[in-house]
């Protein structure tokens, strides 16, 4: 016969009381942390890599801000310090001052880091010693994604520094050692970007247009001074506020105004609709050397680009894989025809057609017949209408899934095609 001691009994009596309240925060605890994980997938680490403090800024500026408001990592290295981008100020001046203003900028973008080596302008040279720092910084960064000057050194007329840039990243790729690759991006600076060439991806930079100009605007040294001076228009420029404007536009238009070349390429991932009302965007290439970027690593790598589907006619339901959390926005496009109605060859856009409103079978009623509809869910009593456009809030947790207004699929024919992506709130 065991004898317990009364303190022992309390000792345990309380124990027992107090066990479901334990179990209780653990359950929280770790639910908080699955829904943490479900919302805030693997952060990224990118780096961008130049010659010079802003040219970060002045071309890959807008994917460098996207991808900080989503939460991502992003690096930028300058390789020199720019201490000779002024007619007047000596270089340790000048290297100080477009330090301070490639901090302003790194705030401005909300950059992880901002560093700036101490090679000199105008004489960066392809070394094995630079090769080295720049593979250790590319290492210490855990980088997923690089993003380069596209290199060359063949054709005269760039600038040396930034023609030399591209190629030491290149060389400095074959010493790095990762257990996984990063995927390497190229950039096409005011030289390089007159060549004949298709970018393979392109990304809206409307909604961070003004951030971009702004990160730009905090190089003065350089876009209020030093490019005006060598334009023949210092004096008017320091003395209009608004000529400076207009000098500050003009000097970021070139790099992220919509040309033709890059109307092919957002047309690629935007479709046709969406990508005629895109104003403002920057354009890349891929590397042919380390991470290899198929879909599987665009869809990681871009996190910002919408994810294309292609819902036939004939499919009641489309699962997209996208799994959403409560109060996540995702904006969802669409375009094409459908034949809803084989006899008498109904065709219907994806906001439908509408013979009838408020009987059949639909699963939306009161929408048009054909309709681009969604649901969360595999079986939920929760759908609604998407039509052409749409942004809206996940009112719960699931799966997204995409499907056809309509009672009867099976004798439908004709496609959709739907772009899905997260929306910066």
């Amino acid at each position: 016969m065991i004898i317990y001691r009364k303190s022992d009994m309390n000792t345990r009596h309380f124990f027992y009381r107090i066990l479901p309240l334990v179990l209780f925060f653990i359950f929280i605890s770790v639910n908080s942390r699955c829904e943490d994980a479900a919302i805030n997938p693997r952060k990224l680490n990118v780096l961008v890599i130049f010659a010079h403090p802003d040219e970060g800024e002045i071309y890959a500026g807008g994917i460098s801000s996207i991808y900080s408001k989503m939460g991502h990592n992003v690096k930028f290295l300058s390789l020199t310090n720019g201490d000779a981008g002024h007619w007047s100020m000596d270089p340790e001046s000048l290297a100080k001052r477009r330090y301070k203003e490639a901090m302003d900028a790194k705030r401005i973008l909300g950059l992880s880091d901002y560093e700036v080596l101490e090679y000199h302008d105008g004489k960066l040279k392809n070394s094995i010693e630079i090769q080295e720092v720049v593979a250790e910084r590319i290492e210490q960064w855990k980088a997923d994604l690089v993003i380069l000057f596209y290199p060359i050194t063949t054709e005269a007329g760039g600038h040396n520094d930034n023609m030399q840039a591209g190629v030491i990243v290149q060389d400095a790729a074959r010493r790095i050692k990762m257990e996984t690759l990063p995927a390497f991006l190229y950039m096409r600076d005011y030289f390089t970007t007159s060549f004949s060439h298709i970018p393979d991806i392109a990304i809206n930079i409307e909604d961070v247009w003004e951030t971009k100009l702004l990160a730009m605007k905090a190089h003065e040294s350089q876009v209020v001074e030093a490019n005006p001076h060598a334009d023949g228009i210092l004096e008017e420029v320091l003395g209009s506020k608004i000529k400076r404007q207009e000098y500050l536009f003009y000097n970021s238009y070139p790099y992220s105004r919509v040309t033709p070349d890059i109307k092919l390429a957002l047309l690629k991932w935007y479709g046709r609709d969406n990508s005629e009302c895109i104003k403002w965007a920057e354009a890349f290439e891929f590397a042919g050397f380390g991470r290899q970027i198929n879909n599987k690593a665009i869809s990681e790598l871009f996190p910002m680009l919408p994810e294309t589907f292609i819902l036939q006619g004939s499919t009641a339901w489309l699962d997209t894989g996208i799994d959403l959390v409560t109060g996540q926005r995702i904006g969802i496009r669409a375009e094409g025809e459908v034949v809803w109605k084989k006899e008498g060859y109904s065709w219907c856009d994806p906001d439908g057609n509408i013979p009838y409103t408020r009987w059949g079978n639909r699963p939306v009623l009161g929408s048009g017949v054909g309709a681009l509809i969604g649901r969360i869910g595999p079986s939920s009593d929760y759908e609604f209408f998407i039509g052409t456009n749409l942004t809206v809030d996940a009112c719960k947790d699931g799966r997204l899934f995409i499907g056809i207004n309509d009672d009867n699929t099976g004798d439908n024919a004709g496609f959709f095609n739907v772009w899905i992506q997260t929306v910066i709130k």
